[in-house]
């Protein structure tokens, strides 16, 4: 069966990517490409560091069987997605700065501190596109982090008609997302995966 990547995720880590790709997969819309696929797909590292030098992927090559996408590294190409795939919608995940921002110092931001020739490719693949790259290498400055996400928040609904972009938290469900992607709201729970004790506990961050 081939795939078509039909949902862009311009969703930032620590935003709830991880209970909606669980979401995504149940409804029928997967695998979904989440920083996780890097973890276990270490040859896409490579590709990724390239890209980060400004050397964009062949995107079908890349995802080839994945339907949807979340989370870094994929979240910081949107914009060429979007291009790449015009029939494809975009979701966006927002949540609130402080919070946003409380989570990644206590889960991520300490898992990529660690030194350089201790973190495995991944990590550091982690490090360059999000914490050097995007955050221009000041992540602890906290006003200056938590600005650049809503700078992030606002360019995705600037440039994305409104037609083809949902606005989204994880904590409002299955409704919103059910509504735009068609499909009937599931009677189980929505899935809430990947909270801070859980990173911490699997990191194993004290």
């Amino acid at each position: 069966m081939t795939h078509e990547l039909k949902l862009i995720g311009a969703a930032f880590p620590r935003t709830g990517t991880m209970s909606v790709k669980r979401a995504l997969e149940f409804l029928g819309l997967g695998p979904c490409y989440h920083m996780h696929e890097v973890f276990l797909n270490p040859h896409h590292v490579p590709v990724w560091e390239a890209a980060c030098e400004g050397n964009i992927p062949d995107w079908r090559k890349l995802l080839a069987g994945y339907t949807a996408t979340l989370d870094t590294p994929a979240c910081h190409y949107w914009r060429e997605l979007a291009l790449a795939y015009p029939d494809a919608r975009v979701l966006l995940l927002e949540r609130d700065p402080d919070a946003w921002y409380d989570s990644m110092c206590s889960t991520a931001y300490q898992v990529v501190m660690e030194p350089v020739d201790q973190a495995e490719p991944a990590v550091r693949m982690i490090r360059r596109h999000f914490f050097e790259k995007y955050m221009g290498g000041r992540f602890e400055h906290r006003d200056l982090a938590k600005a650049r996400y809503r700078r992030y928040c606002e360019d995705v609904k600037t440039e994305i008609p409104e037609d083809r972009l949902l606005v989204y938290k994880a904590s409002e469900g299955w409704a919103p997302l059910c509504g735009f992607l068609g499909f009937e709201i599931p009677e189980i729970p929505f899935p809430k995966k990947n909270t801070r004790e859980e990173f911490r506990t699997r990191s194993r961050l004290k």
